[in-house]
Parts: structure tokens; C-alpha cells; sequence
């Protein structure tokens, strides 16, 4: 009989330095949640920080990037493949990618889509493990000018989101000016929708489990952009068997499509863009990011179920984490089942972890 294939993901991953200049007492209580990683089959996560010194700063919000060293301590933590499709990577341009895909290469970690050409940038991640095939898609719904590959430029695998406002016109009469009167839409482009159902069709036909992580959403906050559920449910249906989420910084709610589990977003796993040099503003925008975030292991099993156990964790003052107790436990647990209970997961207390499955379906009562 074929074993559960395991799995870890994490959120973002946003090294500045490297784990030497940790205290000891911070890197030992970062290294249980570091222990998980190393001990599953895969471990995913999204890597959100451009390494290299060269490259010109593209002309957006924030850039952000620190020296290729750090990429040393990645493997080491346990990452076996980073999703690096995101709005930061490319902060430099192809020059800062080009750096940071070969830094993880030489680090011993794969590197997911990105690409010389879209071809390349939507081409997989795959690793035979006990004998199955996993596959790994990446993309971003995050597209800053340039920074989407195409046929003839290098960049990020692209998700267009196309964005609308919908006005209530009777309400807007009563309270011209009244924010709560427009209503902003958002879906993914038709054909990059398609393309990417298409990836997914065709990968299926050489995976035993295939996951795609995804850059979207929004900062901050708790809710969802309207794109997002109908993205997730499209990916699914041809065929993936798990979305991992990520970009708000926060966590976000887990969702279920045909019984495969969505993950929004699992919040921030090391975050230390803070001892970045950066203007009063944006330090003010990173000191209000949520610290909290939830390491996810997966059983797979040989039917392509799978089971998720959640382990809390927060950052602490050297923005490493650490497994969540007491009251950070406590506010984590009670964020994700208020948030996954909406779109049909039930997340349950486990001793000093969390299960999250899908909720039964009610039971209809007797005319």
C-alpha cells in the first residue's frame, strides 16, 4: 500500500539577514517549527525578497532586496521549493531574478514561476517522493508594470486581475460621496484563466499530487478579493489537489472545493523586512502587519485526500518565528475558525494544534 506523502507550507518568507545573527535564544525557538519543514517530503513556501545587488529599481510602492547570503540558510531551515512569482522579486528587474532563482538554485532549493519566457515561467516544479510525483505550479494575481513574463520578456507567471467599480446609483443620490455607495469587482483575466487551467489539465496527466501557490489577495485585513474564491474552485476543478495562498500578511481563511483544501493565506512565517532602511511611512506600513501566521502539514494520501494539521506561530522581536501559546494561540485559532467556517471548513483544537477539514453537511430535519 502507498504511505501519505507529506507535505509543509508556509507564508511569506522575508529573510534580511542571516540565521548566524540571531541570538541563540531566537533560532532555538524558531527550530521547531523549523523541524516540521525538514521533516516533511516537500515543504513550499513563498520567498518575497529580491537577492542581489545589482538591477535597476523598478518604479513602484516599495522595493525591497538584501544580499544573496541569506539564501544560504533556506535548505538548512528545511524549504525544499519556493514559490517566487510575487510582486517583490522582480523589485530590481530581470537582473535582481535572474539573482535570486540562481541564489536558491545554488542553495539547494527549486525555485517556481518564474522564467526567461512565460513558457518557462509556467513550467513546474516536479520531485519524485516514495515513489510519486508531486507538481508544483506558481503564479501571481500581483503584477506591477513589467513584471509579468511574456513570449519575449522575462518575469513572473501571470494571474491579470481585472478590476471594475460598480456605483448603487439610487444609493449615491441620498449619500453622494459615500464610499459604502461603490462596490469594487475584481476577476482574473479570461485567457490567463484559461491558460492556467490549462497548465493545470496538462500536469495532472503526469502528477500523483499536484499543488499550485498562488500571490494574491490583498494586504492586511481579513477579507477576500472577489477573484479569488472562483480562481481557487477553477484550479481545482481541473484538477489540482491543493492552492496555497499567500501576500496579505495575515491570515486568511481555509476553504474546501470537492474536498480539497484552500489556503488563503498562511500569514507571515519570518518577516524581517523591518530592519530594512525604509521611509517613516513604510515603516509604519510594515510595524501594522499582523506578526501571525500558521505552518500547515498535509497527509496526502494514495486516494489524493488530504488532512491538515495547523501549528500557530507569531514572530518575535528578531521577526523569527515561534510556535504560538496562551493568548497568541488562542486569537490565531479563533481568527481561522471564524474566517474558514464561511467557506465550509471546520478548524478544531487539537492540544497546542489545530485540525482543519471540511464542515459536515447539515442535516436536513424531517418534514
Amino acid at each position: 500500500m502507498t504511505s501519505a506523502l507529506s507535505l509543509a507550507l508556509t507564508g511569506d518568507v522575508i529573510p534580511v539577514r542571516r540565521l548566524a545573527h540571531a541570538s541563540p535564544e531566537a533560532r532555538a525557538h524558531a527550530e521547531p517549527l523549523f523541524e516540521m519543514l525538514r521533516a516533511a517530503d516537500v515543504a513550499l513556501g513563498n520567498f518575497e525578497i529580491t537577492l542581489s545587488q545589482r538591477g535597476t529599481p523598478l518604479e513602484k510602492l516599495l522595493n525591497i532586496r538584501t544580499d544573496a547570503a541569506v539564501a544560504q540558510d533556506l535548505a538548512p531551515m528545511g524549504f525544499d521549493v519556493l514559490n517566487i512569482a510575487n510582486n517583490h522579486t522582480v523589485d530590481y528587474g530581470w537582473e535582481g531574478l535572474e539573482d535570486t532563482k540562481h541564489a536558491l538554485l545554488a542553495a539547494g532549493v527549486q525555485p517556481v514561476g518564474v522564467g526567461a519566457t512565460l513558457a518557462e515561467a509556467s513550467t513546474p516544479v516536479q520531485l519524485e517522493v516514495q515513489g510519486r510525483r508531486v507538481v508544483i505550479l506558481g503564479y501571481s494575481c500581483l503584477l506591477p508594470t513589467g513584471m509579468s513574463a511574456s513570449e519575449r520578456r522575462p518575469g513572473l507567471a501571470p494571474l491579470h486581475v481585472e478590476t471594475g467599480y460598480e456605483v448603487d446609483p439610487y444609493y449615491q443620490m441620498e449619500e453622494p460621496g459615500d464610499p459604502s455607495c461603490v462596490r469594487i469587482r475584481t476577476r482574473v483575466r479570461e485567457a490567463d484563466l484559461a491558460r492556467a487551467v490549462a497548465d493545470v489539465r496538462r500536469w495532472r496527466e503526469h502528477a500523483d499530487v499536484l499543488v499550485v501557490t498562488i500571490h494574491w489577495g490583498y494586504g492586511s485585513g481579513e477579507e477576500l478579493a472577489e477573484y479569488q474564491q472562483p480562481l481557487a474552485h477553477a484550479l481545482i476543478d481541473a484538477g489540482a489537489d491543493l492552492i496555497h495562498g499567500h501576500h496579505p500578511h495575515a491570515v486568511h481563511a481555509i476553504g474546501h472545493h470537492r474536498g480539497k483544501p484552500i489556503l488563503y493565506s498562511l500569514g507571515t512565517f519570518l518577516g524581517q523586512q523591518i530592519f530594512l532602511p525604509a521611509s517613516d511611512a513604510v515603516q509604519a506600513l510594515w510595524a501594522g502587519m499582523s506578526p501571525d501566521g500558521y505552518l500547515a502539514q498535509v497527509e496526502v494520501g494514495a486516494d489524493g485526500s488530504c488532512a491538515l494539521t495547523l501549528t500557530p506561530h507569531t514572530l518575535n522581536a528578531e521577526r523569527l518565528p515561534v510556535v504560538a501559546t496562551g493568548a497568541d494561540f488562542e486569537r490565531i485559532a479563533a481568527r481561522l475558525q471564524r474566517l474558514s467556517a464561511p467557506h465550509g471548513t471546520e478548524v478544531v483544537v487539537d492540544g497546542g494544534r489545530l485540525r482543519a477539514r471540511p464542515a459536515a453537511a447539515p442535516v436536513a430535519l424531517a418534514a
